[in-house]
């Protein structure tokens, strides 16, 4: 809530001016105002006095607590055998012969000034309650900021340092205050008289002219606060936050008479409640305007004319004037009592009049989050993870499923069997069985998933068949997935974007399920059942499978150039998802994923490896993230120790290693990927190597180290299945450097010294950046079977004299960098890498 106060119009003083009585030896009473006990005083003297007193007293309490303020601030030397060098005071600036002023941002602040201002509002609790420290740095004429007192380019609010400010210095005094005033109420009510009403008359048997129960002067009384006051404390004791006043929006401070700041005096031995009016001398004044009339403090007579007025008010901002009555006490505040030896005889008693303003302020009653777009972040994250920690349920908890039912209620289509099914398997898909690997069977459900697989091409793609002639052209455009997201984006920050149909069939579809919301929660169920090891090698072999969960990934261009989906019930955001559930789906199965008839692959397998490479090239070619860690660190804006890859690449990067690791399905790859996707898939590829020092640096944690090592993989498994064409331009391009940076790598990998576990991974990577450099160096084609690995043998030439096998001609790809290879083969390297290293290194003479 905004603290915004308001000031209080209508209110008239209480206090009145009243002429000085005639009788000559009338005691001083200390609860009248200053100019009236004191009237031989100047007013500046009564300031200064009263300042004086506010000064000890606020020493006082810090010396109590053990940090004694300096004198520069309160004119009080410090207390003996304590060293100032241990002063948590120092970086206070005192102007020199100002006493109670603190100088802060350029401007003086009274202590006391400040010390009433905050009193007179309530406090320090409610003044910080309702941020209400901005306008009290407005009655001192401050900057709403403050330049940073140690890094000079950012600014603090000068609310709070005045804040800390008060906090530091004024809130023990204001504590020990309100503790005098509670315990001055108690005592008085434990002696039956009210509080805030005058003891009784004054002690007829002291002497004329010695005041009724007052202390020496500067006496301090135990718990640490001097007796800032003459007498007894004449004021009702009430809370601040009762009686406070709000907080004038004008920067400049209304005149308002000072607190009553009078030297003590001693007490009286003839007083009726000598511990009661001890009390009440050690107590310390309130805040000016602070103080009401004694005829208002009784509590039920308080409680029963604000009914009582608050009944007769018709609106809540209308003034009304409240008058006593007859029942009211006597206003013994505003009125003068003198003293004779045989006598006391009351002064004038004005007129009692207050002007009040009530105003209703309804608060609504309302939990206070930090929403983001109407969402509670901090209850999704802690949501988030509760579910981390939940373990996975068994499957056995679930109870008897019956199949059967399920797959009847898929094939019903109607909404609520459809729902009930689909919630169900995917409950099932994500438990797990008794033993480690096992979990929901689908082998042995094969019409569950046929009915789901027919679902899953009903609802993408009705009766439209699937293209025949699907293929990756030589030069044809791939849409990047940067380009989906930026367009999904850039549609989505619309204005009214939210208020748009989402579904591309709203107007031919009738009420139900939106088609684009089954697919989704298809593709995520086949995703969690690829996640179980013994549903792997059934999903793996199952090409309608794959088939499926490829085609609804597919992406089109329209007439105008923007990329649309296939599927005519999909919009850009489920291609997307399902595209990331397409990618999870390949990992899992990947160790098992094998195609068939690899020299002459089928129609069903040309489509399939069409696909899936199409989704990983437009992952991994995109030209913002083929770039080193360093580069992207600076992109990203994250800082480096929370650094990581990027997660979808590195996703694609997963699938492409791993389907690519047997010879076969590399040459599927070989026959369905053009030569120019390749070679910008490998540039793609090398640019997102290593290259300077602080690139190396990232490579020191796991998740960047892995990241290297898929790119390295791939990159060998591009060299092994591509055209000896493809192979001679990598070599011999200038502007792609290979041989540079994959040497200076393996050169990195296999000299630099780190732990046993670090150092294994390590020289696994420089192994592999070897074996691609002898693939690229190799021009031969590696799936070419009609040249015979042996030379023909000629008349009068034996087999041993056909010629060393191991020979090879032309020059290495390392022939011009020999010095580096040479240091290398110098290390403590295995014989596989070392020869080849050497066959690398040769010289064609």
């Amino acid at each position: 809530m905004q603290f915004n106060p308001t000031t209080l119009s209508g209110q008239q003083s209480t206090q009145g001016n009243y002429p000085p009585q005639p009788h000559a030896n009338t005691p001083s009473n200390p609860s009248l105002n200053p100019s009236m006990s004191q009237p031989n005083l100047p007013t500046q003297e009564v300031l200064k006095q009263r300042q004086r007193n506010f000064l000890m007293g606020l020493a006082n309490v810090h010396v109590t607590r053990g940090t004694p303020l300096p004198p520069t601030l309160t004119g009080i030397p410090y207390p003996p055998n304590y060293d100032p060098t241990h002063s948590p005071w120092k970086s206070l600036d005192c102007p020199p012969g100002q006493y109670g002023v603190v100088r802060v941002g350029g401007k003086e602040i009274d202590l006391l000034k400040m010390w009433s201002l905050v009193y007179q509002v309530g406090g320090w609790p409610k003044v910080t309650q309702q941020q209400g420290w901005t306008q009290i740095a407005h009655q001192f004429d401050l900057p709403e900021f403050l330049p940073h007192s140690s890094n000079s380019g950012q600014q603090r609010p000068v609310g709070q340092l005045l804040a800390n400010f008060y906090s530091a210095i004024l809130l023990p005094f204001e504590e020990m205050a309100r503790r005098n005033m509670h315990d001055n109420r108690k005592a008085m009510m434990s002696s039956g008289r009210q509080p805030g009403v005058n003891a009784g008359p004054p002690n007829i048997n002291a002497g004329p002219g010695t005041p009724h129960g007052a202390l020496p002067s500067g006496a301090v009384g135990t718990n640490g606060v001097g007796n800032m006051m003459g007498g007894q404390h004449q004021h009702p004791a009430v809370s601040p936050a009762s009686q406070s006043q709000p907080l004038p929006q004008s920067p400049h401070l209304r005149h308002t008479p000072a607190p009553n700041f009078q030297p003590s005096a001693t007490p009286s031995s003839s007083d009726p409640a000598p511990n009661q009016a001890s009390s009440q001398l050690n107590s310390v004044i309130l805040g000016p305007q602070l103080a009401k009339p004694a005829s208002e403090t009784s509590e039920s007579d308080t409680q029963g004319t604000k009914r009582r007025l608050e009944s007769e008010e018709a609106e809540g901002k209308r003034a009304r004037q409240k008058t006593g009555t007859s029942h009211d006490p006597p206003d013994t505040t505003a009125s003068i009592n003198t003293t004779t030896p045989h006598e006391s005889v009351p002064g004038p008693t004005p007129s009692r009049t207050q002007f009040t303003r009530t105003k209703v302020e309804y608060i609504p009653l309302a939990r206070e989050i930090d929403v983001s777009g109407g969402r509670d972040l901090h209850a999704l994250e802690e949501d988030y993870l509760r579910s981390q920690r939940r373990p996975m349920r068994d499957i056995n908890e679930w109870g008897t499923v019956d199949i059967e039912a399920l797959t009847m209620s898929i094939r019903s289509r109607l909404t609520a069997e459809l729902s009930y099914a689909l919630t169900t398997i995917t409950l099932l898909s994500t438990m797990r069985g008794p033993t480690p690997g096992s979990g929901f069977p689908i082998l042995q459900c094969t019409d569950l998933l046929e009915e789901v697989l027919d679902l899953l091409e009903e609802e993408a793609f009705g009766t439209t068949p699937d293209i025949t002639d699907y293929g990756l052209v030589d030069g044809a455009e791939i849409v990047r997935h940067r380009v989906l997201v930026d367009s999904v984006l850039e549609k989505e920050s619309t204005l009214f974007a939210g208020l748009g149909h989402c579904d591309p069939q709203h107007e031919t579809r009738g009420p139900g399920h939106r088609a684009g919301n089954i697919v989704l929660t298809v593709t995520n169920l086949i995703r969690n059942l690829s996640v179980t090891p013994d549903n792997m090698a059934c999903l793996a072999r199952h090409e309608r499978t794959l088939d499926l969960v490829l085609r609804v990934c597919g992406i089109t261009t329209s007439s105008d150039g923007t990329p649309k989906p296939v599927s005519p019930a999909l919009t850009l955001p489920d291609v997307i998802n399902a595209r990331k559930d397409a990618l999870h789906i390949f990992g899992n199965l990947s160790n098992y994923i094998a195609f068939p008839n690899p020299s002459s692959p089928s129609h069903a397998t040309i489509l399939t490896a069409s696909r899936i490479l199409e989704i990983i090239a437009s992952i991994l070619i995109e030209p913002s993230d083929s770039v080193p860690p360093t580069q992207f660190l600076k992109q990203s804006g994250v800082i480096f120790q929370q650094s990581k890859p990027p997660s979808i690449a590195d996703l694609a990067l997963d699938v492409f290693t791993r389907v690519g690791q047997l010879d076969s399905n590399r040459q599927v790859f070989s026959n369905v990927m053009p030569p120019s996707l390749a070679w910008r898939l490998l540039e793609s590829l090398v640019h997102r190597l290593p290259v300077s020092d602080s690139d190396y640096a990232f490579l020191q944690r796991e998740p960047w180290l892995s990241y290297l090592e898929k790119t390295i993989m791939a990159i060998y498994t591009i060299a092994f299945f591509s055209p000896p064409e493809l192979k001679k331009k990598i070599k011999t391009d200038r502007s792609l450097c290979f041989s540079q940076v994959m040497v200076r790598l393996v050169q990195r990998f296999v000299t630099i010294s780190a732990s046993p576990d670090v150092r294994q991974w390590q020289l696994a990577v420089a192994r592999r950046a070897v074996e691609a450099m002898k693939a690229v160096d190799d021009e031969d084609d590696a799936f070419d079977t009609s040249q015979s690995t042996q030379p023909t043998l000629t008349f009068g030439m034996g087999f041993g004299d056909s010629g060393d096998s191991g020979a090879e001609k032309g020059t290495g790809l390392l022939a011009s960098r020999r010095d580096a290879a040479w240091d290398l083969l110098i290390r403590d390297l295995d014989a596989v890498m070392f020869s080849e290293l050497e066959s690398l290194m040769r010289v064609e003479c």
